[in-house]
């Protein structure tokens, strides 16, 4: 016996915790933790009442899963932290402004702010600070409210992933159990084609089929310079640093381009997004805006950290010094064999992006004194708005994760894929990425997504006998694009923007984008895994 039998009462089942998910918050509207503190008390009664698992195995895979809770959220807390402290310190408005007063054409305004900027701040964070931050500075420029909401919205999508210190990346590896070296730089290469696109949707947005035509050389060039980072940052093992990097390229070549011939001239008649006294918003309270060098410098020295990092003697030096823990194996009563895991989602110090953070704010703080920059009161307010901002989250993370471990160690994750396998077939490649939107839309969170659903894809795909890793990949870039068109992302766009009560509006400029960027990634997978299987892993 190998685990539960494929009947179709065990798989409505082992289905019924994502079923619940689903069904409370499409439907009923429940909170995000509510629902995670729901589906994760499901998936051990079923557990303990249903898949033959014993109290004690059910409590080593919860174990696991806040194990694998805290590896995310040190980087979510952290790389939040960092942000507040320097939006209350203005060094972000100093960021978002300089950028875009490099550019006096609208369409490039758009794309700074709307692609790189937005990108850049998802890079560093997350819950829909890039959108809150973007979307007013482009209506700052000139831009419709709900224009400057779906520009931000679509054009933070690809970044998610890698973004907020790469909490995405790191979850989908770790369930997985995948490789880094591995699985990193494949997804990376098959974000490519969504960079590219992204850029030339968030032109669609700013003036239809004639904004991309005029921008799409620069969207094509400036595209592929951020997707070579990333792909880059990805073969060195800095993924948390895959967004972030590429999102400062972009806003710098997108700003050096803009002025070249790759970005065609407007008609005369186009209305462009700059306002005409945009030199009064731009110069508003200049004196008061931290010098963009400084404002930039927690991400620089979090660069260099990440590089030494990466160092042999280094890594050697400090392999010791981490905290894990290690877990027993063990055998359910339905024959579902679960292999003892060792340092099980280590925390290293010099290895996780939470460290690394703590470093560069601190360094950060000390530089922001000795220049004059410091206020008295930003640790503490951004300690307090921090704690606001991550608990719902850290709630719903630490659910969803036990959940999804619970399930996967007692063989209902497996069971599922099959499932699913023998009724998707040659198909699943193009299914794939809308699995991750679901997750994504479900629950807010690219994170939760891939917690809901990474290894139900990857062992969908192993059932298949198809390449595991770019099923888990397409998991992964699904659900980070597919989190732009999340409830709680909208909500917050809606409310930076004034539209509170008219998401529905938003939701349906927005949809269409995202829709054609889930599918773009079908089509991908479907080729690489079908026409191009040398590419496939």
């Amino acid at each position: 016996m190998n685990g539960p039998e494929i009947t179709i009462v065990n798989w409505l089942l082992a289905a019924s915790p994502v079923v619940f998910l689903v069904a409370a918050i499409v439907w009923l509207s429940w909170s995000v933790p509510r629902v995670g503190a729901g589906a994760c008390v499901l998936a051990l009664a079923l557990a303990l009442l249903a898949f033959g698992a014993e109290p004690r195995h059910a409590a080593i895979a919860a174990g696991k899963g806040i194990s694998l809770s805290l590896f995310v959220l040190t980087i979510v807390w952290t790389s939040v932290y960092l942000y507040n402290v320097l939006d209350r310190l203005k060094a972000i408005d100093s960021i978002g402004r300089s950028m875009a007063a490099l550019a006096g054409d609208g369409l490039a305004q758009a794309l700074i702010i709307g692609w790189g900027f937005s990108s850049f701040i998802q890079g560093i964070t997350g819950f829909g600070v890039p959108v809150a931050v973007a979307a007013p500075l482009l209506i700052m420029l000139g831009f419709s409210p709900a224009r400057a909401a779906a520009m931000a919205l679509v054009g933070h999508g690809w970044a998610v992933t890698f973004g907020s210190m790469a909490s995405s990346y790191y979850t989908i590896q770790l369930v997985t159990g995948i490789e880094g070296e591995v699985i990193a730089p494949h997804m990376a290469l098959l974000f490519a084609p969504v960079i590219v696109a992204s850029g030339a949707l968030v032109a669609h947005i700013q003036g239809g089929a004639a904004a991309v035509g005029r921008s799409l050389p620069l969207v094509v060039v400036v595209g592929s310079i951020m997707a070579g980072a990333m792909y880059a940052l990805a073969l060195l093992g800095a993924p948390q640093i895959a967004s972030t990097v590429p999102g400062i390229l972009g806003m710098v070549s997108l700003a050096l381009l803009a002025r070249t011939p790759l970005l065609l001239p407007a008609p005369r008649v186009a209305v462009t997004g700059a306002p005409e006294d945009d030199e009064d918003s731009e110069s508003e309270e200049p004196s008061r805006l931290m010098p963009l060098l400084l404002a930039l410098l927690p991400y620089l020295l979090l660069v260099t950290l990440s590089v030494i990092s990466q160092i042999g003697p280094v890594m050697e030096a400090v392999s010791g010094l981490r905290l894990a823990a290690d877990y027993p194996g063990f055998t359910t009563g339905q024959g579902f064999v679960v292999d003892p895991a060792d340092n099980y989602a280590p925390i290293s110090l010099l290895n996780h992006p939470a460290p690394l953070i703590v470093m560069s704010t601190l360094a950060s703080v000390v530089a922001y004194a000795v220049t004059g920059w410091w206020r008295s009161g930003v640790a503490r307010e951004s300690v307090r708005l921090t704690y606001r901002q991550s608990r719902s989250s850290t709630m719903s993370v630490t659910t969803m994760v036990v959940m999804a471990v619970v399930m996967a160690d007692t063989g209902m994750t497996v069971l599922l894929a099959k499932g699913i396998a023998n009724v998707s077939g040659p198909l699943f490649p193009l299914v794939s990425p809308f699995i991750g939107l679901l997750g994504s839309f479900m629950s807010g969170s690219n994170t939760n997504s891939n917690v809901m659903f990474g290894l139900l894809q990857m062992e969908t795909a192993r059932a298949l006998g198809i390449g595991e890793v770019t099923i888990s990949s397409i998991q992964s870039i699904g659900a980070s694009v597919g989190s732009s068109m999340a409830p709680a992302k909208v909500l917050v766009a809606a409310a930076v923007v004034g539209l509170g009560g008219q998401e529905r509006s938003i939701f349906r400029g927005v949809i269409p984008y995202i829709i054609a960027l889930v599918l773009l990634a079908g089509l991908e997978a479907m080729v690489v895994i079908h026409l191009l299987p040398g590419l496939s892993r």
